[in-house]
Order: structure tokens, then sequence, then C-alpha cells
């Protein structure tokens, strides 16, 4: 399946604010921001990557998510920021094997990657309109090997009545930021995500982490079993 490069790429391209990132995410206070650390520990832990596994991670950032990985096979990072790339060498050192794509995490797909036993990626897929989204998790699905899981942590609602509600309840408490950011960029809607996902043939599990952090695991079944 042929992938173009994401609609807002070059507007999530995070160059300028590499130096300043880490610091930002430790703030869980914001509410963007809460439940940061729990959500990354919780994908490293469901994507249950082994010394041997192949792991593809869409938006490697700084490193934050595959430093928590103790060992794997081959880990493949994909971002489109390179200052961020240079902050995350630096926290991967005990991964031997990795190598690092500068790519947007839809337009990677064009090229030559092979198959993964986990796909795993953390607060990158929200800058996907739900389009991209759809398009993304078939990507993912064809890139899996039999029963390999894609384990995402990133912001979501349930549903587009639910996003409408917490920019009013955000506005509600002094905190335009946070409304401007529900509004103006494309927070996962949870139910549609997870209805797209089990119609590509995943069984689909979801977690809440926070008000605006979830997790969700989407395996892919063996060539053994029948799909929903």
């Amino acid at each position: 399946m042929e992938s173009t490069r994401s609609a807002n790429a070059d507007i999530f391209n995070h160059d300028d604010e590499a130096a300043d990132y880490d610091n930002d995410v430790r703030n869980e206070g914001d509410p963007i921001r809460t439940g940061y650390r729990e959500v990354l520990r919780w994908v490293v832990q469901q994507a249950q990557i082994t010394p041997t596994s192949r792991v593809l991670e869409l938006g490697s950032g700084t490193g934050n998510l595959s430093e928590l990985i103790a060992s794997c096979g081959e880990l493949v990072s994909v971002d489109v920021s390179e200052n961020m790339e240079t902050i995350a060498k630096g926290k991967m050192r005990h991964l031997a094997n990795r190598r690092f794509i500068k790519a947007d995490i839809l337009e990677v797909f064009t090229q030559e990657l092979g198959e993964f036993d986990a796909v795993i990626s953390t607060y990158a897929v929200h800058h996907l309109t739900d389009q991209e989204k759809q398009q993304l998790f078939a990507l993912v699905f064809d890139r899996l090997l039999p029963n390999g899981s894609a384990v995402f942590g990133d912001l979501m609602v349930q549903n587009s009545s639910e996003r409408e509600e917490e920019i009013q309840k955000y506005l509600a408490k002094g905190d335009p930021a946070t409304a401007q950011a529900i509004s103006e960029e494309f927070f996962w809607s949870l139910d549609t995500a997870i209805d797209d996902l089990k119609r590509l043939g995943f069984k689909v599990r979801a977690e809440r982490f926070s008000d605006l952090a979830y997790g969700v695991i989407a395996q892919k079944p063996t060539s053994l079993e029948p799909t929903d």
C-alpha cells in the first residue's frame, strides 16, 4: 500500500522545541502532560519486546519511549526532527542494533522496512487527521508479523461530543491553551479509532491514564485465527 507525507508534518516538526522538550513533558501539572511517564512505561510493557524482537517506533522524538526498552533484536526509529534525534542518540547507547530514519510517520512506509514484532508510538499519531490515522493503521497492520502488536499512547477523547465538552471545560477552568490544543490538534476520537482498528482485524484494548491520555493496544491475529 502506498502512502504519502502527512498533511501537517512540517507544522508538527519539533526541531525548534527539541532543547526544551524533555523539561516540558515532565510538567505533569499540564493536562496535556498528565500521565506521560506512566503511558510510556505501559506502552513498552504491553509491546512485550524480547531480545529478538524487531521494533518500529513512530515519532521517536528525544528517545523517552525507546530508552525504556531493555533490549531488542532491532529498533527502527522514525521522526521528522533531526534536533530531537540528536538528543535521543545519547539515550539509546544500550540498544546496539538501532537505526534512525528521518521521515514522516506516514511517508516512511514507502520504504522497504520489512516486518515487525511490535510497532510502538507515543504522542505522535495525534498529529494525523482522522483519515490519515485510518491510513496509518492499515499500513501498520501490513507491516506487523502474525500475533504482533501495535501499542499507542496518545491524547484522545471518546468521540466528537466529548471533544467539544473538553474544550468548554478547559475554557471554563481558565485554561485556554489546553482548549486550543484540543481544538486545533487531531486528538484521537477513540470510538472511531477502535472501530477502524477492529475493521482491519486487530484485537483492540484501551486503557485511560488521565483526562486526555489513553493507551491503545492492537494485536494482529495469527494466520490461523479467524477475525471478527
